[in-house]
């Protein structure tokens, strides 16, 4: 539905607009006012107009209805931060939006299923999760606040929530980064800079493996935020890691983990040659 991409373009507008609004309450009440009326608009004319075909309605409820009602749901937990965070205090804050991260990628690995779907663009149940009579059920997920028959699906409302979220994350991100001082979060120049030289599916399966032991933050941390700080501390593409992954899960020829067998392989081999005898004049080579 055409209106749908006019409506959002015309909404990144006005919501860039409300961030001049310095009261946080009006700030969300006019955040609030712009995307429930381009949503009352969308409602009117679907009863007005209906789909040309299944096509169209699968787009409409996956892409088109969850852009704009992400924007409410942004609007309203950024409200919801913003009127939580302690008034002094730079560790106390800091601390505030750290646990909205962590609340966020918590969301994002409960509903991890959904949100591979999401992130592969994948269509094999779209019929199910996208149409108006979709018989399909969501485990787990029961917050569904969109009662109205004629205007939602199974999964529109999680659509919308991982839309949502991720620009809320990306908001997140960028006061911590205000309130250090630092550049995506991370420090602002480094002598040297590192650039990951190797196949972008080797990093991937890298951040994976990070991943699933937990290294990170007792793995609080989800898999979403490492692959960022990954590609941004090394400079590597891994956007699509997903579908990378998908690749990985697909080989046959090889090993599944080739790239962490080579680690593996090399690190044992160096343990062997540091327990050899080593030349004086070879040690720099070994990091003697």
């Amino acid at each position: 539905m055409k209106l749908s991409e006019s409506l959002f373009a015309q909404l990144e507008e006005q919501i860039k607009e409300t961030d001049s609004i310095t009261n946080p309450l009006e700030q969300l009440k006019n955040g609030l006012t712009h995307v429930q009326t381009a949503l009352a608009r969308l409602k009117l004319e679907l009863a007005k107009s209906g789909f040309a075909d299944q096509q169209e309605e699968i787009s409409f409820f996956k892409k088109g209805k969850p852009r704009i009602y992400s924007l409410l749901i942004f609007v309203t937990e950024r409200y919801a931060i913003e009127n939580s965070m302690p008034l002094l205090g730079k560790e106390q804050q800091l601390a505030h939006l750290e646990s909205q991260l962590i609340f966020i990628n918590r969301f994002f690995r409960q509903n991890e299923f959904f949100y591979q779907y999401f992130h592969l663009n994948a269509t094999d149940l779209d019929d199910r999760y996208f149409t108006r009579n979709g018989n399909a059920r969501i485990v787990g997920f029961a917050e569904v606040p969109d009662v109205d028959p004629s205007f939602s699906t199974v999964a529109d409302y999680l659509f919308s929530k991982f839309m949502g979220y991720e620009r809320l994350q990306d908001f997140v991100k960028q006061e911590i980064q205000m309130r250090t001082g630092t550049e995506n979060g991370l420090p602002k120049k480094m002598e040297k800079e590192l650039k990951w030289t190797g196949d972008a599916v080797n990093a991937v399966e890298l951040v994976y493996g990070i991943y699933e032991t937990g290294q990170i933050n007792q793995g609080s941390t989800s898999l979403t935020e490492l692959m960022d700080f990954f590609g941004q501390v090394f400079h590597v593409n891994i956007s699509g890691y997903f579908k990378r992954f998908a690749d990985i899960k697909r080989r046959k020829s090889m090993s599944k983990t080739r790239f962490l067998d080579e680690m593996q392989k090399q690190v044992a081999k160096r343990i062997e040659e540091s327990d050899a005898w080593i030349p004086e004049d070879q040690k720099s080579r070994y990091g003697y």
